[in-house]
């Protein structure tokens, strides 16, 4: 029985979010599911709402997002090939809301996601996209905490 048809997971090109990616594409691979990996670029716009700077800000997030696309197909290219059916999509917005949003457009049976640990003042002023993801999501989220040493993580989804 197939439980999982779909995964999305998401990343924001960190060290700690790809090995959450990492962990989607063994289950994807187990379960024989399609595979989206998400990302939602960092918009700096939503920083400068009543500034207008001399410079075109929709040139600049134009250009986030295409070095966005082509870091997250790289990487996919070369750590994920043994995926059959993986998919990328960068998509701008709000990062919580688009999470959900392409969750529910692509049908996900489940959203696997990062954490980053955040405590304290960090958490506070930065705010955690896990948690409103978790309270918004058309499907279940399965919140994955990266090894101590995420940065060196070098696995690979492998058959079993």
């Amino acid at each position: 029985m197939q439980r999982f048809k779909k995964i999305m997971t998401t990343t924001d090109l960190s060290a700690e979010s790809f090995a959450a990616v990492q962990y989607a594409a063994h289950l994807a691979k187990d379960e024989g599911s399609a595979l989206m990996v998400l990302h939602v670029p960092h918009s700096i716009s939503l920083a400068y709402t009543d500034f207008h700077p001399p410079v075109d800000m929709a040139d600049i997030e134009l250009a986030i997002e295409r070095s966005a696309i082509k870091q997250l197909e790289g990487w996919v290219k070369r750590h994920l090939h043994t995926i059959p059916d993986v998919e990328t999509r960068v998509v701008r917005g709000v990062t919580d809301d688009v999470i959900c949003d392409e969750a529910k457009k692509w049908d996900a049976s489940v959203i696997v996601m990062a954490t980053h640990g955040r405590r304290g003042l960090g958490h506070l002023f930065i705010g955690s996209v896990t948690e409103r993801v978790i309270r918004s999501a058309p499907c279940p989220v399965l919140v994955v905490r990266p090894p101590a040493s995420a940065g060196s993580v070098e696995v690979q989804a492998s058959s079993t």
